[in-house]
């Protein structure tokens, strides 16, 4: 006795499970480049939770709900120039940004000292504290990142989920 009838709305289902687990909960993605390094090495397979911080909304740099936003330390994901990047939260809404031209462009935030070049010390220079709404994040190899340093503050709507298994 076959049950035809069943098959199709069953493979159905579980595709529009599947889909949905990752538009909003579950993604997959393979780190391309050092800029991670030592966490991440070129190659690496990462799983990405989307709800770590709320509901996102698919295709857009939006939450439908949010419960709470990247601390320092997480690691978050977020696009950016129409790729997506992997880097670490350092500083979140309100925390000094100290920006200094001693020896060398230095900015330290969250206890890091990050290495500047001139255009980018001339780019942060105004910055006295992680503006709300956003983050300051960086590579985990500092010498081999793009980063805040280069693209500035990440707005927190643009985070689109955490690495939470790699």
């Amino acid at each position: 006795m076959k049950h035809t009838g069943r098959t199709p709305v069953l493979f159905l289902t579980v595709v529009l499970l599947a889909l949905a687990c990752k538009l909003f909960v579950l993604d997959f993605m393979y780190v391309s480049g050092p800029s991670m390094e030592p966490t991440f090495r070129n190659g690496s397979f990462v799983v990405e939770y989307k709800l770590a911080w709320g509901v996102p909304i698919p295709f857009a740099n939006a939450y439908a709900l949010r419960w709470g936003s990247p601390k320092p330390g997480d690691i978050v994901i977020f696009p950016w120039k129409d790729r997506w990047v992997i880097k670490r939260c350092l500083g979140t809404a309100g925390m000094p940004v100290l920006v200094d031209r001693g020896e060398g462009y230095t900015a330290r935030v969250n206890g890091e000292t990050l290495s500047l070049t001139e255009e980018q010390w001339n780019r942060l220079k105004r910055a006295d504290r992680v503006p709300e709404g956003m983050l300051f994040v960086a590579g985990d190899n500092r010498e081999e990142s793009l980063d805040s340093r280069e693209y500035g503050f990440v707005s927190v709507d643009s985070i689109r989920g955490k690495a939470v298994w790699h």
